[in-house]
């Protein structure tokens, strides 16, 4: 098939919806065009769209829940995490300072990715 019809075949498949006065195109007949071999999970929100590539078919249902739950692990983890001096113990000014500047805080976002891909694990 030449690359014309190519283009040709594409603009057969896709649907137009009404909108007042003009037709508007509501699929990508292109979408997949640009996807590397192998399994994906593909997202689409308002105003956000995920491609997931390398998905092992047996654990698609598994990622989907992971990804839609990263947002919740994120507050989890920092509730979770959350460094405070313990209670009962008096604290000099210069000590709760010292204290403060020497914490470390990794990611948020990194550990529920973490905690995702070790979920997902083989």
């Amino acid at each position: 098939m030449s690359a014309m019809n190519s283009i040709y075949d594409k603009q057969n498949r896709a649907l137009y919806q009404k909108k007042g006065n003009k037709y508007v195109q509501v699929n990508d007949v292109s979408i997949t065009d640009g996807l590397r071999k192998g399994w994906h999970l593909v997202k689409v929100e308002d105003g956000c769209k995920s491609v997931y590539h390398s998905v092992y078919p047996a654990k698609a249902e598994i990622l989907a829940a992971a990804k839609d739950k990263i947002d919740q692990l994120v507050k989890i983890i920092r509730e979770a995490g959350e460094a405070k001096p313990k209670e009962g113990v008096p604290l000099s000014e210069q000590a709760l300072k010292d204290w403060i500047n020497t914490l470390y805080y990794p990611s948020f976002q990194e550990n529920a990715e973490k905690i995702v891909n070790a979920l997902l694990e083989k």
